[in-house]
């Protein structure tokens, strides 16, 4: 008879309900089964691998880990790999060990599926300690950039340009310059209309949709009192002007702190906001001195055979499943 607390099971749709009161204690986060179902099944890369920790005495889920798969693309060379999500373990069954467990089950099944397999995800304070003692590597520490409230009131005596759409949904003109994006990047992910439809389709989140038709377009959302700016995109250096002042007007508002945001300070996402008058704050106190470690994994090395963290990588919060 085993005496093992714990029983490890692969994740599958019937766990989804036990997950709503898990995340809940472990990030405070309130979900429905939706965003289980957004998240692991409706990918249109394929579904998520992952695995549970079952309490045997009770019958609950003390535990959950999982990836995700998703198309990303090094130059003309495409591969599949993983993005590392919602590591989880209920604050009644922690310091067991139950992490290190479930994702070397989870690895062990991927590698099963691919001998290549690779992946990469953004760590926590808890977590990434963790994965380190897995044989994990940080590749960048992003950073975060904003503008402050008293900077986004400036664009609130500006004009609005007549050619912006502002929408709650997804259209045709969007998806085609997120594609524009896409293309000018040396390394992506592969931003065609399956991925870009499921992946705005975020259940946690209420994105508004700016463009500015063939020019520039910015996506953003409310959060913590400020305006997180999701993506933002233009075709040529200064026609995005008009879709951040629509932004900061968003986040001039009583009561809002400014616009957040982060990203890889070496890409176009940084570059581009830079130009745009986004701060960043070197010191280590203060707003928005945290720093996320973007880790990755992978014995085979990056696909295509990529080196260099920095030359790899183009790190936006599209990038980023909780975003």
């Amino acid at each position: 008879m085993s005496t093992d607390p714990y029983r490890l099971e692969p994740i599958d749709p019937t766990s989804f309900s036990a997950l709503v009161p898990l995340m809940r204690d472990a990030f405070g986060h309130n979900v429905d089964t939706r965003y289980f179902d957004w998240k692991y099944l409706d990918n249109p890369a394929g579904p998520a691998i992952g695995h549970v920790a079952i309490d045997t005495a009770s019958g609950d889920i003390a535990a959950f880990y999982g990836m995700i798969p998703e198309r990303y693309r090094w130059g003309d060379h495409e591969a599949v790999i993983y993005q590392s999500c919602d590591t989880m373990t209920h604050s009644d069954h922690r310091r067991r060990g139950l992490f290190q467990r479930l994702a070397k089950a989870t690895f062990a099944k991927a590698e099963a599926l691919d001998p290549a397999f690779f992946a990469y995800g953004f760590g926590g304070p808890t977590s990434t300690p963790g994965f380190l003692k897995m044989g994990w590597d940080i590749e960048i520490d992003l950073r975060f950039l904003f503008r402050p409230r008293l900077l986004t009131q400036v664009s609130g005596f500006l004009g609005e340009r007549e050619t912006l759409r502002i929408a709650t949904t997804p259209d045709a003109p969007l998806l085609e310059l997120m594609k524009a994006n896409e293309a000018r990047r040396e390394q992506s992910k592969v931003f065609d209309d399956a991925f870009l439809l499921w992946r705005l389709a975020q259940p946690r989140r209420a994105y508004t949709y700016v463009v500015d038709p063939g020019e520039a377009y910015a996506i953003y959302y409310q959060a913590d009192g400020h305006i997180f700016l999701f993506d933002f995109w233009e075709a040529t250096n200064g026609s995005g002007t008009g879709v951040l002042r629509h932004v900061d007007r968003a986040a001039s508002k009583p009561g809002s702190k400014g616009v957040l945001t982060f990203a890889q300070t070496s890409g176009t996402f940084a570059r581009s906001l830079r130009r745009h008058g986004y701060l960043s704050n070197p010191f280590k106190r203060g707003p928005a001195t945290a720093r996320i470690p973007f880790i990755t994994y992978g014995p085979a090395g990056i696909p295509g055979g990529q080196t260099g963290a920095a030359r790899a990588w183009d790190i936006s919060p599209i990038d980023h499943d909780s975003y």
